[in-house]
């Protein structure tokens, strides 16, 4: 299905089943990866807004991480999310740290800038002043700190590394099937390469399951779903074709949803609506693109 509105198209996948055994007291929307697409990321939360809130239960809108970096707009992004509860009518909005945001916050610590300018923070410092590569380092660190909008640091220094609602578990890029989830999921580790917030293959490739046997501690397929962003579920331009919108949905094999549609690169934002129906949990995948051109069949 295909919703188009002046200057952007919605695309979404029908609403499918969870194996979720909780039933969710509250409607959740989901947002995957932005990276400064701050047009695609205002269409999708017009999107969510113009969805009927479900009486009696709570709205609640998580974004899942890397609000920042490669896009032109970061901090018109950063603005949209800290306007996200009133935008979208939402009773909580929650912002979760990616990658992106820790590299951020680890420059602002002191902390060598060139990994974070490598992947993307030169976006950033471009937007907050073209003239930046002549200034000295400290003085960079300080225009960084006084360019963000107010708050956004000491936000991203306090938010939770996830979020679990029902069996539902939301984090930036997954969890590590080898290690123990409290562990893995400790807010203040270190980042390396199976960080939850930068794991990619080993939790991609994952197909058994991520709730333990209480007796042996062993992995199996049940009602835990993890909701992720971090690495592109989406490769293509979707303006062009929707092929690869069901490669969200990795339910059924991974026990996972990708909602990173590939925003690192094009104006496309992925999101989804999770709720309960007769009893079942449900959710609704979308991606919404700005610039689309004219509708294709």
């Amino acid at each position: 299905m295909v919703s188009d509105n002046p200057g952007s198209r919605t695309l979404t996948l029908e609403p499918s089943d969870l194996p979720c055994n909780s039933v969710l007291a509250a409607e959740v929307f989901a947002i995957g990866d932005v990276h400064g697409q701050a047009a695609s990321l205002r269409a999708c939360l017009q999107c969510i807004s113009a969805i009927p809130k479900q009486p009696g239960l709570e709205r609640v809108v998580i974004f899942l991480g890397d609000l920042i970096d490669r896009g032109s707009d970061s901090l018109g992004t950063i603005k949209l999310a800290l306007d996200a509860q009133a935008l979208t009518g939402a009773d909580r909005c929650i912002i979760l740290p990616g990658n992106h945001e820790l590299m951020l916050l680890e420059v602002l610590d002191g902390a060598e800038p060139q990994p974070w300018f490598r992947n993307g923070g030169k976006a950033v410092m471009e937007q907050i002043d073209a003239s930046w590569t002549e200034w000295p380092w400290h003085e960079i660190r300080r225009r960084l700190e006084a360019g963000l909008p107010e708050g956004f640091a000491d936000m991203m220094r306090k938010a939770p590394s996830h979020v679990q609602l029902g069996d539902l578990l939301f984090v930036h890029a997954g969890l590590d099937p080898d290690r123990d989830d409290a562990a893995h999921l400790d807010r203040d580790r270190a980042m390396d390469d199976r960080h939850w917030a930068t794991i990619r293959n080993e939790a991609l490739t994952w197909t058994g399951g991520w709730d333990r046997d209480p007796d042996t501690g062993a992995r199996f397929r049940g009602p835990t779903v993890v909701v992720h962003g971090h690495t592109p579920a989406i490769r293509s331009d979707l303006a062009e074709t929707a092929a690869e919108m069901p490669l969200m949905d990795a339910v059924d094999e991974h026990r996972a949803i990708c909602l990173d549609a590939g925003a690192s690169i094009r104006p496309q934002v992925g999101w989804a609506r999770f709720f309960s129906e007769a009893g079942t949990v449900k959710v609704q995948i979308f991606a919404t693109v700005t610039n689309p051109g004219p509708s294709r069949p």
